[in-house]
Formats: C-alpha cells, sequence, structure tokens
C-alpha cells in the first residue's frame, strides 16, 4: 500500500512560482516533502537536479534568470552575483559581448562553499555593496566588470568589458581602478594592462612607437603632432597629419572612454574631421604594438584613399 502524501502538493507548486521554478531541497522539506521523494522527482519525475540541493520544477532548458536563480540558491545566503552575470543586469554588454554561461558569485571569506556545475564561487573578503537588479543581489557595475576581467577574459575582451561598463556610464573610471588594484591581483594582469592604457605615459609611449613605425615604412611621412587647419579653419591637432592627402592620424590610447563627456567629444572631433573632408584614422596602441604590418596596410589604404579623392 503507497504511503499517504506527508506534503500538500499545492504547497509546493506555489514555492515554485514565487521563485520562478527553482527552489532548495531544504524549502521543499519544509513543505513537507520528504528528501527521498525530492530525489526522486528530480533523478526519475517532472524536475531536474540543477546544483547539489537545487532543483528546477521542470525538465526543460533553464532560463537566464533560473541560472542565476539556481546559482544563488545553492552558493547560500550572503552570496552575490558578480562577473559578466551581473554586468548583463546593469545593462552594460552589448550584442558584440556574450555573456558566458559561467555564473560568478561572490560569498564572504568565512563561507566554504565551493564551485560547482556552472556556477563558479568566490570567497572574497572584500564584500560588495549590493544593489537589486531584477530583485537578485548584484555587486556595483565597477565591482562587477573587474571581477570579470580576472575570470577568463583576455586584453581585447577586457577592453569590451570595461569598455561597455564606461560608454553606459554605470561607473567612473576612478572607480573601475580602484576595483581592480583593490581586489585579487591573481589573474588581474590583463585588467592591469588595459587600465595602464588609459595613462598618460602609455598615450606618450603609444605616439612614439606610431612615429618609428611609420619613419620606417615607405610610405609618405608625415607632420607630426600638427594643428589641422582646413579652409582657415582650426579643426583639431592631430597626432600625425598629411595636408597633400587630407588624412589625419590619431592614437586613440583606450578604444573606450571614461565619461559619457568623453564620447561626445570624441564624436564631435570626428565630425569635425569628416565635414572638413579630412580623413581620420584612430588607432590603438595595441594595434600598432601587436600588429605593425596590418597597422601600416590599414595606413596605406587610408592614405590611397586621400590621394584618390585629391585627385578626382
Amino acid at each position: 500500500m503507497p504511503r499517504p502524501r506527508t506534503f500538500d502538493p499545492a504547497d509546493v507548486d506555489a514555492l515554485l512560482r514565487r521563485q520562478d521554478g527553482i527552489a532548495t531541497h531544504a524549502q521543499l522539506v519544509q513543505t513537507g516533502m520528504t528528501v527521498s521523494t525530492i530525489a526522486r522527482w528530480a533523478n526519475r519525475g517532472p524536475w531536474q537536479r540543477v546544483l547539489p540541493g537545487v532543483v528546477a520544477g521542470h525538465r526543460g532548458t533553464l532560463t537566464q534568470r533560473q541560472r542565476r536563480l539556481g546559482a544563488l540558491a545553492y552558493a547560500g545566503v550572503d552570496a552575490v552575483l558578480s562577473g559578466e552575470h551581473a554586468m548583463d543586469l546593469h545593462g552594460t554588454t552589448t550584442d558584440r559581448i556574450r555573456v558566458l554561461p559561467q555564473v560568478l558569485v561572490l560569498v564572504p571569506w568565512t563561507r566554504t562553499r565551493l564551485s560547482s556545475g556552472f556556477v563558479t564561487v568566490e570567497r572574497t573578503e572584500r564584500p560588495p555593496r549590493v544593489q537589486l537588479c531584477a530583485g537578485l543581489p548584484t555587486a556595483p557595475p565597477a565591482r562587477a566588470a573587474a571581477d570579470a576581467a580576472r575570470h577568463g577574459a583576455d586584453v581585447d575582451r577586457v577592453r569590451e568589458l570595461f569598455g561597455a561598463t564606461l560608454h553606459r556610464g554605470r561607473c567612473t573610471l576612478a572607480e573601475l581602478v580602484t576595483e581592480v588594484l583593490e581586489g585579487p591581483t591573481q589573474r588581474s594582469a590583463a585588467a592591469r594592462a588595459v587600465l595602464t592604457e588609459a595613462s598618460a605615459g602609455t598615450r606618450s609611449a603609444a605616439e612614439g612607437r606610431v612615429h618609428r613605425v611609420v619613419a620606417r615604412s615607405s610610405l609618405p611621412q608625415p607632420l607630426w603632432n600638427e594643428d589641422v587647419v582646413v579652409g582657415g579653419l582650426f579643426v583639431g591637432t592631430a597626432d600625425a597629419w598629411w595636408p597633400d592627402l587630407g588624412v589625419a592620424l590619431e592614437v586613440d590610447s583606450i578604444r573606450w572612454h571614461s565619461t559619457p563627456g568623453d564620447l561626445r567629444r570624441t564624436q564631435a572631433k570626428q565630425r569635425r574631421y569628416a565635414a572638413a573632408g579630412v580623413l581620420l584614422l584612430t588607432v590603438a596602441p595595441s594595434d600598432v604594438t601587436r600588429d605593425p604590418a596590418g597597422f601600416l596596410r590599414q595606413l596605406a589604404t587610408t592614405l590611397e584613399a586621400g590621394a584618390r579623392r585629391r585627385s578626382g
């Protein structure tokens, strides 16, 4: 004879509805379910095991929100989302930045929860100031970006992650620098390298590198650090200027800007050059350092385009 149920299915359904289909074993036990019943439903019944001690009330693919809820439920009290999933909740990801499947969760240093499945658990002595995003405890944008940079991101991806955060005005460059410098040094090389690109010293070194590469090439030589004046009007000061070809080059020490105001000024400058009929080529220091031949090909193409415009 089957044993009578010790729980009310309506209570279980209500719990799952409140939590978007995610529940822990402990929560289900509180409704009266036995551990053996939970295991049977998750293994062979209508549910699925998401993480140790966490189930989903269906057998289909988890939504992004259910993955995040599952990660928080697994990590326990005081857990906070960080990294790329937190950035996504803050609205700082783009079509070019696909959120990685691994969910990063921060827990207090005194906790001993281990990473499991799609969840990376990181213990921290610097608990972030929690912000609620879509009802989920989330690290602030600067902390989320700094943490994302330390987890499987190379320099190019870190530029995109930091750039997306700064472009959208979610934090300042100073806040991002603070999070990187005060955070763990382990796996922070890429983040530190990208932030170094923003310094004046790096810009000066990058300009010197561009000067040397162009000077050693067979391309027409420009005027360096020259004011661009067209029709008697000042357009801007270019790092390199080919007046006969109407081509200017500027070293963009970072591919992103620390504030929306910086971005607007850059866009206004680009419009001024375009309105004056000047072809403006902007390059990042990494473009020249990593692939000087590719940079010279790009520059040659731009100079050729300028020559065609002048001859036409």
